[in-house]
């Protein structure tokens, strides 16, 4: 089978929050982790409405396992319907 990555995703099942820019929280489902990103699904209403889009800075909250997605923020990278892939961002110290 070919797999275009170089670091395999787990598979990860569970709620979580996202938190746009303007505040606005939305429940989500995980349902896979990299260690350089994140996919998860978005309800059919939210994702009809577009609450986020390509390139939006967000950040995720996990109530039951608080070091799950740790604390910083992520940058979408696709959506496809419901499902949404986001990047973690890098913060370099100099």
């Amino acid at each position: 089978m070919f797999n275009r990555r170089a670091l395999l995703r787990e598979l990860q099942t569970g709620k979580a929050v996202l938190v746009t820019n303007s505040g606005r929280e939305l429940d989500i489902n995980l349902y896979d982790i990299s260690p350089r990103g994140i996919g998860f699904e978005m309800a059919v209403g939210a994702a009809r409405t577009k609450v986020v889009s390509v390139g939006d800075q967000i950040r995720l909250r996990c109530s039951w396992n608080q070091r799950l997605l740790g604390g910083g923020r992520f940058v979408v990278q696709n959506i496809k319907g419901q499902r949404v892939g986001v990047r973690k961002m890098v913060v370099n110290i100099i």
